[in-house]
């Protein structure tokens, strides 16, 4: 009996030695492994910068890779299992294959949602369901540097999340450097919808990286209904210098449709597809995608200004993001998608 008992306070002794503490961005404590090898993301965001740092320790998604993400990311993980949305009121966890797939942590990220005390709540009353550490890294476009340092010294992959960080942080500082020369901002409008005409207003985190590379969105903050769906004469009337479209079909209506032909835009030849493989270069989701989105439409509306061999920069991009390699060649065709 007293073998066993010491057994068992070795075993418990060990474990304690082997925990490290963490705490997350909301002020709660979490023990976790001082190696960690499998890892859940709590969503879109989580799932791309995990995916950055560490794809060999994502034992499963919180929704289901896209087409195009399945041809870029590393072939090991994306036919991972699917567990859901983790809390909020689209909430549709599967529990018990989360629990299942046995993971060291489950890593949420983005910004707070309502107060942190209810954020923090509805976090500890998920690890007390699942039995597994919950975290929370606050995560939103300027703070991308600090969200991989902090990733890099969690997991141990100070060096690479060193390079990921730096290549933000050049991003985001050539950015404001960009805005303090700007005093003409060139107007912008984007929609991501099949026919143009779903509006992203100023302010709307979908649309931040036309506001940090320089831009002016022509959608006023104030406007809108709960779709933001506009008409195309509430589109005459903002008449952007430039058009960003994420769907084929709305860039063909754009640019072949009599209806667009008396907007500046188009009659300057200022409509654009956006590049959106594996994701969209602004949003959907607003997660890593955003920081090439910088330097390309930086590039694009103040070449001057973001003054970066964009083809190369593009290539570093996949490398270090996506963990995949593309020739110039192919780092073209996605930049130009309408070619």
């Amino acid at each position: 009996m007293k073998k066993a008992l010491t057994v068992i306070l070795i075993i418990l002794m060990t474990a304690e030695l082997s925990a490290a503490e963490f705490i997350d961005s909301l002020g709660r404590s979490a023990e976790l492994p001082d190696e960690i090898t499998r890892i859940v993301p709590s969503g879109n965001l989580s799932q791309l910068v995990l995916y950055s740092v560490a794809p060999d320790r994502i034992v499963g998604w919180s929704s289901a890779l896209s087409g195009s993400a399945k041809e870029y990311f590393v072939q090991d993980v994306v036919n991972l299992p699917v567990f859901g949305t983790f809390y909020g009121k689209k909430a549709n966890l599967n529990k018990e294959a989360l629990m299942a797939a046995r993971p060291d942590v489950v890593i949420d990220m983005g910004e707070i949602k309502g107060t942190r005390e209810e954020m923090a709540k509805e976090l500890d009353d998920l690890e007390r369901d699942v039995m597994i550490p919950v975290i929370f890294i606050e995560a939103y476009l300027d703070n991308t540097p600090d969200v991989f340092r902090t990733l890099g010294s969690l997991l141990g992959e100070e060096e690479k999340c060193e390079a990921l960080a730096l290549y933000a942080e050049e991003a985001l500082e050539m950015a404001e450097n960009a805005r303090q020369e700007i005093t003409d901002p060139v107007t912008v409008y984007y929609s991501s919808s099949e026919d143009g005409l779903e509006a992203i207003a100023e302010g709307n985190f979908h649309g931040e990286v036309i506001e940090k590379a320089g831009a002016k969105n022509v959608v006023p903050s104030s406007f809108g209904s709960s779709s933001n769906k506009i008409s195309l004469e509430q589109l005459y009337i903002w008449d952007p210098d430039v058009i960003i479209l994420t769907s084929p079909e709305a860039y063909e209506d754009a640019t072949e449709s009599p209806v667009w032909s008396l907007l500046s835009a188009v009659q300057n030849e200022r409509v654009y597809l956006m590049p959106s493989e594996p994701y969209p270069y602004i949003d959907n989701p607003p997660a890593t995608n955003r920081i090439i989105g910088i330097y390309w439409l930086g590039n694009l509306l103040y070449p001057e200004l973001y003054d970066v061999d964009i083809v190369e920069k593009t290539i570093e991009f996949y490398d270090l993001y996506y963990n995949h390699a593309i020739t110039a060649k192919e780092a073209e065709r996605i930049l130009n998608p309408v070619l």
